[in-house]
């Protein structure tokens, strides 16, 4: 069940905002149902290195999202349910839940607040493995989080906020360390008078805890431009430093300086949308310790012809553990997942997908390497419902 301390934040305080005022009911409402039915074949169920079990399946993803717009609050809410069956090994069958909530409300205007809230239930080769590319043992996890933010509009081009976030993993093995995260930060904002750039300066603090591994705190400090080079391509670059103080479960503790930071890019036409990104930040793995990720990523969506649609994204990771005594764990890993849609209908296509994924453990003898290979092909069908 998710707990109110995770996800009250958010979630209380963007429900109540609904019945602030009844200038909120002059609203747009956007209500979308959806279903996706298909059939998979994955060669490597486990994502094991050593023993390798494929078989077919068959898998729906039933989902619901909300979306409500009016003159001073947005929000959306998304649900959705992924149930996936094997024709032989029942064993790995499962039923991941994915649940979020986001919007902000403009109280004056000066004031404006934003919060979010979500709960997923999904499993480590899954969640863990993206966010930081390291994933060692297949494992059922919950994951909560909960956001809010305050923004005061100190003039026409700034303005300053204070915004705290939380998160809960929860691991359905002993294998696997629980453990939550608490930050805080202050942002300034400052947009120039040419209406393509602005400059944030974010401090920050995060507070990490884990049941039986480490406790880190972590101080940090971060410049980020946004630059509008044309009305389709914008840049982003942020750069800045952290300041990390580890403590482990022996009592012993380790400290160290680091850099973050991010480059990117967004191409959007009326036909093409893509993202390219390099990062590099901290994370924590599933053995409850802080590591270094350092990520590229590459996400493009192409309008082929009336109908047909190509998609593709895929992000290569390089991991290593911020502590110097804690179990050395780098490892490398990509995935690639190009695909293509048609569209039958406005609302209802045919997609075909393929995925590839691979993980090179580089301090075990020999750097194995453990890959996988995924294929969909099935039915997309939407039933968008609009109210003004």
């Amino acid at each position: 069940m998710i707990n109110s301390r995770t996800l009250g934040i958010g979630l209380a305080a963007i429900l109540l905002l609904i019945s602030l005022t009844p200038v909120l009911w002059a609203q747009d409402v956007t209500l979308t149902p959806s279903l996706r039915l298909s059939t998979l074949y994955d060669d490597n169920l486990d994502f094991d290195q050593k023993d390798e079990t494929d078989d077919f399946g068959a898998n729906a993803v039933p989902g619901l999202t909300l979306g409500y717009a009016s003159e001073l609050l947005q929000f959306n809410l998304t649900g959705e349910v992924d149930i996936l069956k094997y024709f032989n090994e029942t064993d790995y069958d499962r039923t991941n839940q994915y649940y979020g909530l986001d919007g902000n409300y403009q109280i004056s205007p000066r004031w404006s607040f934003t919060g979010n809230a979500g709960y997923r239930r999904d499993e480590t080769i899954d969640s863990v493995l993206e966010e930081t590319g390291q994933s060692f043992e297949r494992n059922r996890v919950r994951t909560y989080n909960g956001g809010t933010g305050l923004f005061y509009q100190l003039t026409e081009l700034t303005d300053v906020g204070l915004t705290a976030g939380y998160t809960k993993r929860d691991f359905g093995s002993n294998q696997d360390t629980d453990y939550d995260i608490y930050t805080i930060s202050l942002p300034y904002t400052k947009r120039f008078a040419n209406q393509r750039d602005s400059v944030s300066l974010v401090p920050a603090y995060s507070d990490f805890n884990s049941d039986d591994s480490e406790k880190a705190k972590s101080y940090r400090f971060e410049v980020r431009w946004e630059r509008k080079i044309s009305e389709t391509l914008i840049s982003n670059i942020n750069a800045g430093t952290r300041y990390t103080d580890i403590e482990q479960a022996d009592g012993s503790s380790d400290s160290n300086w680091g850099y973050i930071g991010k480059v990117g890019l967004r191409k959007e036409t009326e036909t093409f949308t893509g993202t390219i990104q390099a990062s590099r930040d901290t994370r924590v793995n599933t053995d409850g310790e802080v590591v270094e990720v350092n990520r590229f990523l590459l996400s493009m969506n192409k309008l082929l012809s009336e109908r047909f649609w190509f998609n593709f994204s895929g992000s290569a990771y390089y991991t290593d553990t911020e502590s110097n005594q804690a179990e050395n764990n780098k490892t490398t890993y990509f995935i690639l997942n190009p695909s293509l849609s048609y569209l039958l209908t406005e609302n209802h296509s045919l997609e075909l997908n393929y995925q590839y994924q691979n993980k090179k453990e580089l301090n075990e003898p020999g750097n194995p390497v453990t890959q996988r290979n995924r294929v969909w092909l099935g039915f997309v069908f939407k039933f968008p419902k609009k109210w003004n």
